[in-house]
């Protein structure tokens, strides 16, 4: 079994409720039943205006981390909600550019040649 972990924070009431669901851990196989099962209650039972799934702490994500991003988009807007995803780490933000996806999450796309490691990432920009 994976061990992404999942934590979720609500703010607000009615709609202007907000909430944030931090990963913490890979999306993958194994591991995206907790973030859905997780997210599918919280939405059905909240109806969250905005539903923020926050990716800081995701190393790792595959096609199926992916289509549960969709999954749970699709959940929200079902309520009249949006959801928008926040902070992915370099390589998630680069797969959800190549699939096409970053729009729908609210996510500005990365310049081509942005780096998909850790490496680089702080350096200034226009340095080389």
């Amino acid at each position: 079994m994976g061990d992404a972990m999942v934590r979720t924070h609500r703010s607000g009431e009615g709609s202007d409720s907000t909430i944030v669901v931090e990963v913490l851990g890979p999306l993958e196989a194994a591991t995206v039943g907790a973030l859905r099962s997780v997210v599918l209650e919280t939405v059905d039972t909240y109806r969250p205006h905005l539903l923020t799934v926050d990716l800081r702490r995701v190393p790792f994500m595959d096609s199926i981390g992916i289509g549960t991003l969709v999954a749970i988009n699709n959940k929200a807007r079902e309520f009249g909600g949006r959801m928008d995803v926040r902070s992915p780490s370099p390589f998630v933000h680069r797969m959800l550019q190549v699939t096409g996806l970053t729009e729908l999450f609210g996510l500005p796309e990365l310049p081509e040649d942005a780096p998909v490691s850790g490496a680089g990432v702080m350096g200034l920009p226009g340095l080389r």
